[in-house]
């Protein structure tokens, strides 16, 4: 009686003590492991607050959350192009670069700096470049042929059932954006195709899928576990597996392509939404990432390749991290693409109904 006394003590000594800290609180919405945790930890400490995280499986999740205001959000890391419609949709706020002086152009690298300033006007007034990458194509390199398969045909694999041997299982990301995009990649058409006759053609493309699996994270754990033999996949996805690999001291099994003459370059950053309460905190939190110790140390978990060059250049030099950021999919400099854009509510919308339809076997 007396432990079962002192176990309800516990309990009630720790809700208490969680229902007092009068910390200031954070609300960061992102990706799934897609922060250092330790990074968070060193922040609250020198800042004294509290940040809530929250995650995200895609920009339009996102999106809703901060449209519909579900949360009380003071720093957001969406992609490109829906950095570029909540700025449309005035959902973003304007940043205080007096309140960033780790901020610095020169910093980022020359090829992300270049899509920057082509990109929608004014969006450097309101983001801050936090991660980019590509698309990829994840695959099994222990079953014979997997490599040689995905090497040779490119984007075809996802598209041509008749080159894809019995036994060997495809995946597709669960994303509308996504899995149009693989669509246009196959065909040659830009990434931005606002084409009625051409978004009706990547409809039929879709729907003619033989998809073992669709999904977004579980993708990247799946070929990983040799659940699944070829994966689309954002570049980083593989890079954090890899990443897991060398921690857990586990075989890699698993590859990566990355077509470098017709792929999708994007970029995440870091932006402040309207829901923000903490706008002060917000800088301070986007300050804190730019700095270079932690944006190394934030790189070097997560498996992204970071926007700020002396970083990359620091992680090709480092004994531990060089084989992986040589791998020629790592860097996304080295890949002839675009970022997407956003096309409007409209052209949105019709991706959807095309992965809706995709879906229906």
């Amino acid at each position: 009686m007396k432990k079962i006394i002192l176990f309800l003590s516990l309990i009630l000594a720790f809700i208490v003590f969680v229902g007092c800290d009068s910390r200031e609180k954070l609300y960061v919405l992102n990706w799934e492991e897609y922060i250092n945790k330790d990074l968070i930890r060193e922040f609250e400490k020198e800042f004294n607050v509290k940040v809530v995280l929250d995650t995200a499986t895609s920009n339009e999740a996102m999106y809703n959350k901060i449209k519909n205001r579900a949360g009380k959000y003071d720093i957001v890391i969406p992609s490109d192009y829906m950095i570029e419609r909540m700025h449309t949709e005035e959902l973003l706020i304007k940043l205080d670069y007096s309140k960033l002086p780790n901020y610095d152009v020169s910093k980022f690298d020359t090829q992300l700096q270049e899509l920057r300033e082509n990109y929608f006007t004014g969006n450097q007034d309101y983001s801050v470049p936090y991660f980019w990458g590509t698309l990829g194509i994840m695959y099994n390199k222990k079953k014979a042929g997997v490599k040689e398969l995905v090497e040779n045909n490119g984007w075809k694999v996802f598209f041509e059932r008749e080159i894809i041997p019995a036994g060997v299982s495809v995946g597709m990301y669960d994303s509308s954006r996504d899995a149009v995009a693989a669509a246009e990649l196959y065909l040659n058409y830009s990434l931005n195709e606002t084409s009625a006759e051409k978004l009706n053609e990547i409809e039929t493309l879709l729907k003619n899928n033989f998809y073992s699996q669709w999904g977004t994270d579980e993708l990247k754990s799946a070929v990983v576990s040799q659940n699944l033999d070829i994966a689309l996949v954002y570049s980083g996805d593989y890079f954090d597996q890899v990443f897991l690999a060398l921690e857990t001291e586990t075989e890699i099994t698993f590859d990566m392509y990355v077509p470098t003459e017709n792929n999708n370059i994007w970029f995440d950053a870091m932006v402040i939404p309207t829901t923000a309460t903490k706008v002060d905190l917000a800088h301070q939190f986007i300050n804190f990432f730019l700095d270079y110790d932690n944006a190394l140390e934030n790189a070097s978990y997560v498996g992204y390749c970071s926007t700020m060059f002396d970083v990359y250049e620091a992680m090709k030099e480092d004994e531990e991290l060089s084989d992986i950021v040589l791998h020629p999919g790592y860097y996304p400099g080295n890949v002839n693409g675009e970022p997407y854009r956003n096309l409007g509510a409209e052209i949105a919308l019709r991706m959807d109904d095309i992965l809706t339809k995709a879906k229906i076997r």
